[in-house]
């Protein structure tokens, strides 16, 4: 029995990390879901409060990413805030449209869109559009460190 509860504990870590390539899965859900089925099913003492506070300000800082990211980037190169929630739109929509490549293409086109019917010029338009995607890749890359760090921790508590 034990070693069902690991491979699902397991298994919910991999779902975290592929929940933040793909927008729809609730990442960081997934990695408190391992912690929460360990610490109910497996563990012999409780984790200590320390983890679970630590475990919390990472959470939040992984959440924060994606509009941090947002911000600086698309602000720096002229996007509005429309432009910002047209990017979280695409990258949510886009997917169910077209498929996986719907994430790249998603929060560009709608960016881009947006700017244009702003009646900004092609170039300033793709800018902010470019800015999206570089965005969203740092805050992916951002939030895959921080899950790592998140389940590393875990592993050294336990």
């Amino acid at each position: 029995m034990e070693w069902i509860l690991w491979t699902v504990i397991i298994l919910f870590f991999l779902l975290s990390i592929g929940g933040v390539i793909i927008p729809i899965l609730p990442d960081t859900l997934f990695v408190w879901a391992g912690f929460l089925l360990y610490q109910f099913t497996l563990a012999d003492v409780t984790l200590p409060a320390s983890f679970w506070w630590g475990m919390g300000l990472i959470t939040i800082l992984i959440i924060g990413s994606d509009y941090v990211a947002n911000l600086v980037f698309v602000k720096k190169y002229g996007g509005s805030r429309w432009s910002m929630a047209g990017a979280i739109f695409g990258l949510i929509f886009a997917p169910f449209i077209m498929g996986p490549i719907g994430i790249l293409i998603g929060p560009f086109v709608s960016v881009l869109m947006i700017e244009l019917f702003r009646k900004k010029e092609i170039e300033s338009a793709l800018k902010v559009g470019m800015a999206t995607i570089f965005a969203l890749f740092s805050s992916t890359i951002v939030k895959i460190v921080l899950q790592l760090i998140m389940i590393i921790w875990f592993f050294l508590v336990i």
